[in-house]
């Protein structure tokens, strides 16, 4: 580009017609050239350019050589300048340059007025190419600025699912394995104590562990087709709900350990993923107590209200010395399950003697 300004400013300077003006000569194509030449820094230096290309105009222009040769140049200069964002610069040098010198031509030279405001028109056109160049750079920086945040935010949104992934395949593992491997181990063991004096109740604890490690694999596959089918929460069909408490107590009562179960309030149709978190709290709670407590009977109360389900199992065991600051990985589990669903899950001893858990889930009736 400064070769081509270069090359055209020599060429107009040889065959300008200006009557009084100096004859061109090697002072003014050395000049020209050099204002040419000093658009090489306009890349990396757009102002040391401008003003230089200025200043070297200046001096041809003051000598009394023709005018005109200098506009290829001070063209690309206001350009470059313009496309580098130096927007205010060039405008203040294209207002005082160009306007100045428009007066001067106007009221000192005499010169045309169509030929001032076609010389200042060319200056203004420069300025304006050279902005919206820099303006496009800036909207394209701006959208790869943008699509980088979005990439970005997109990756850490995926990651963020992945890590919920993760909690959710090891609350889902945990809660379907725990319970029943807690039963079977109570039942293994009843089975080793009772297999040389009782053979026939061993035989039923054998009969019973058995039962519990089909159902156990029945769960699990049924957990596993729910997560390989990247459905967002439980579906009715899959998972376990207040219907399958009784199986679940009936289960425990096995294992040796007398529950009393009541369900009050309205039967009625229930998001999938209360009944499951409602499952599994009276799930985790009578595996603690199998596994903890040490306790002679155990009590669970469903109760489904109009806005809420309310979730209470309770045990007369020794209770624990350091609840509540001690909570397993089951119960934070359930406690994370409960807040999902914008309940609240609270465990610790009862004044009585034992331990309690109780928990509020939000199930609002729909409106009829």
């Amino acid at each position: 580009m400064a070769a081509a300004a270069a090359l055209t400013s020599v060429g107009a300077l040889f065959s300008a017609e200006e009557a009084g003006s100096r004859a061109p000569d090697a002072v003014a194509v050395v000049l020209l050239v050099t204002a040419a030449a000093s658009l090489l820094l306009r890349r990396h230096r757009p102002r040391t350019a401008l003003f230089g290309t200025i200043g070297l105009t200046l001096s041809y222009l003051a000598l009394d050589y023709p005018g005109g040769p200098e506009l290829p140049v001070l063209m690309v200069a206001f350009y470059s300048v313009a496309a580098a964002g130096q927007r205010w610069e060039t405008v203040l040098v294209v207002l005082l340059f160009g306007g100045g010198g428009a007066l001067y031509r106007a009221f000192v030279e005499r010169e045309p007025f169509l030929e001032i405001a076609l010389t200042v028109a060319l200056l203004v056109l420069a300025f304006l190419l050279g902005d919206s160049v820099s303006t496009r750079r800036r909207l394209r920086a701006e959208v790869r600025e943008r699509l980088r945040a979005a990439a970005v935010e997109k990756e850490l949104e995926a990651q963020s699912r992945v890590s919920g992934e993760r909690v959710r395949i090891a609350q889902e593992l945990h809660d379907v394995l725990a319970h029943t491997i807690t039963t079977m181990t109570v039942h293994a063991g009843v089975a080793a104590d009772l297999l040389s004096d009782r053979p026939e109740q061993a035989r039923n604890s054998l009969a019973t562990l058995r039962a519990c490690g089909r159902e156990a694999m029945a769960e699990l596959r049924a957990t596993i087709a729910v997560l390989r089918s990247g459905a967002e929460g439980p579906t009715r069909e899959a998972t376990p709900g207040l219907a399958q408490l009784d199986p679940l107590v009936r289960g425990v009562e096995e294992a040796g350990l007398p529950v009393d179960l009541e369900v009050r309030g309205e039967r009625r149709d229930l998001p999938a993923a209360v009944e499951l978190t409602a499952y599994r709290i009276v799930q985790e709670a009578l595996t603690n107590v199998i596994r903890h407590a040490r306790a002679t009977r155990a009590t669970v109360c469903v109760s489904v209200g109009r806005s809420a389900v309310e979730v209470t199992v309770a045990d007369d065991g020794a209770g624990r010395a350091d609840a509540p600051a001690h909570r397993g990985s089951g119960l934070l589990g359930l406690t994370e399950r409960a807040r999902a669903l914008g309940g609240v899950l609270s465990a610790g001893n009862r004044p009585g003697g034992g331990f309690r858990v109780q928990a509020t889930l939000p199930a609002p009736e729909a409106d009829r």
